[in-house]
């Protein structure tokens, strides 16, 4: 699957650069087979993220599936769904701005709490790293 990212340059003008490859054949497939609610954002056939957060939530999702964190890549699916219908149910109504990622880095942190890979206090504050800045790209936690 050739993924593809877009930036906003100055002046409003799109740039697609591509997002790394390397996903396992089977999950490419599985990946690709997403339809309806739960399909990604394509542009001309190919994945289409608009911050650099989302290539790497889609990323992190992959990974950790080809890696054997959970079993079945519906796990995953069945709570982007939830996460989609739920979004649909609470703003649509309030003609809020839709983001397709969002709703997968929240399905994805469902997902990790729910296999206890991680805890809801660790992603809160992970995050809160980061809208800090205090974690950063390339930043190193070492141990003290």
């Amino acid at each position: 699957m050739n993924q593809q990212r877009e930036t906003e340059q100055a002046g409003g003008e799109r740039q697609s650069q591509q997002a790394p490859q390397g996903l396992s054949a089977q999950a490419e497939r599985l990946i690709a087979h997403m339809e309806g609610t739960t399909a990604l954002p394509r542009q001309n056939g190919e994945l289409v993220f608009n911050a650099p957060w989302e290539s790497r939530a889609f990323g992190m999702a992959a990974a950790l599936y080809e890696q054997g964190r959970y079993q079945r890549w519906d796990e995953f699916r069945e709570r982007l769904i939830a996460e989609i219908a739920a979004w649909e149910r609470h703003h649509r109504e309030r003609e809020e701005s839709w983001n397709y990622y969002a709703r997968w880095l929240a399905a994805l942190e469902r997902l990790l709490v729910e296999k206890g890979m991680l805890s809801k206090e660790e992603i809160e504050l992970r995050t809160a790293e980061f809208a800090s800045g205090a974690r950063g790209e390339g930043h190193v936690r070492h141990a003290h």
